[in-house]
């Protein structure tokens, strides 16, 4: 779960909390197991990974980006 115990759901725009790049991956949830412990995620931003490659992350190594944190495309 998250930093507010609410479960992410798909759709829902995240990063990492601890990354080792200067700027955030961005990436969109697809699937939340029903435990809420990992969720996989599909990456339109994340050097060294292919746009749109899903992964499998724990839940508590993600975070929900917020509108402000946006950058205007």
């Amino acid at each position: 779960m998250n930093e507010l115990n609410e479960p992410f759901l798909p759709g829902e725009l995240v990063t990492l909390r601890e990354h080792a790049i200067a700027e955030d991956p961005r990436g969109r949830v697809v699937s939340v197991t029903p435990d809420g412990d990992s969720a996989e995620v599909s990456w339109t931003f994340f050097p060294g990974h292919e746009p749109h490659e899903v992964t499998t992350e724990p839940t508590e190594m993600l975070r929900r980006v917020h509108e402000s944190e946006m950058e205007p495309e």
